[in-house]
């Protein structure tokens, strides 16, 4: 059910869940000053409470009502990408943000979205926590039609459009002397480099010395359809009914395309990642094969380790 801005402000200011649109993905919000609604927000997506969620600010200066310090660096870093899809962790001053919000950690997750609805809803309700839009494990939503598809059409949602970038948020971390990519997203690492005078290292946050994850996507099965994916450097096989691929390239005949656009576009195959693989769900595809011949750098790099996600069996 689509609401306006004034409804979502009204609702989430009640204690209410509703799906407000980023430039990202869809995402469901619940004010900070709710835990009933984050414990709700878990509820609705079936997310192991483990799992820590991001805290979504209106402007950059809130920042500093909630962090216990500032890394070196994070000052640029804000400046260069907020608004936008940079989700930073930094230690908290952990009264001010709900325990279940940080999955018990002394650490949170921020960003400014760059939709203009949701800032605008943002400035009214304060701080929201927003994980994406979907069943757990499950593709994210990029359109309100994915939002009603996991959660009813009578479910609450602030119509945005299709979400520009199509994939989640880059998750930095400040890790001892130095910034580190701990989720790979819509920023490749990069681009960072102008700001930070290096590339920052993309690392496993699950590692042996850490016991919980440190910001969402870290454990568990992501972003899965229900078709198997088979992953694959060179398609030749023609046993499959379908084949997530490329609009430029030539495959077997006679096997159905879902196509991520142009190869040479990166940008255009985050777009279109998760709309495609909820297509396949929606038109009954029990396996696929994904062509897996591109880059593993920049935004391709992202793009590779969804699909490596999407393609992990329980």
């Amino acid at each position: 059910m689509k609401i306006t801005v004034e409804e979502a402000i009204t609702l989430l200011k009640s204690g209410r869940v509703i799906a407000m649109p980023t430039e990202t993905v869809y995402g469901l919000a619940a004010s900070i000053f709710f835990p009933e609604a984050i414990a709700n927000i878990f509820h609705l997506k079936g997310r192991p409470s483990n799992n820590p969620l991001i805290v979504h600010l209106g402007t950059a200066a809130d920042i500093t009502l909630y962090a216990r310090d500032l890394p070196q660096k994070f000052e640029l870093l804000a400046e260069k990408f907020w608004p936008g899809p940079l989700t930073i962790v930094i230690p908290v001053i952990e009264d001010t943000i709900p325990a279940i919000a940080r999955a018990g950690l002394p650490t949170a997750a921020f960003r400014i979205p760059d939709h203009a609805l949701t800032r605008e809803v943002l400035i009214k309700t304060g701080p929201l926590v927003m994980p994406s839009a979907n069943l757990s494990g499950n593709p994210s939503a990029t359109s309100v039609e994915h939002v009603e598809k996991d959660f009813g059409s009578g479910f609450s949602v602030l119509d945005g459009g299709e979400c520009e970038k199509g994939v989640e948020s880059t998750i930095l971390c400040w890790d001892h002397d130095a910034w580190v990519v701990i989720r790979l997203g819509a920023l490749a690492p990069e681009d960072f480099a102008p700001v930070l005078g290096y590339v920052p290292v993309v690392i496993d946050a699950t590692s042996a010395h850490q016991e919980k994850p440190l910001c969402p996507g870290q454990l568990y099965r992501h972003y899965a359809p229900k078709a198997k994916l088979e992953l694959v450097e060179k398609i030749s096989v023609n046993a499959v009914e379908a084949i997530v691929g490329f609009s430029d390239r030539t495959y077997p005949e006679g096997i159905r395309l879902f196509s991520l656009g142009s190869s040479k576009d990166p940008q255009s195959a985050a777009h279109e990642l998760y709309a495609v693989l909820r297509r396949l769900d929606d038109e009954n595809i029990a396996h696929a094969v994904v062509d897996m011949n591109f880059p593993s750098q920049g935004l391709w790099l992202t793009l590779r380790e969804r699909l490596q996600k999407a393609a992990t069996s329980l």
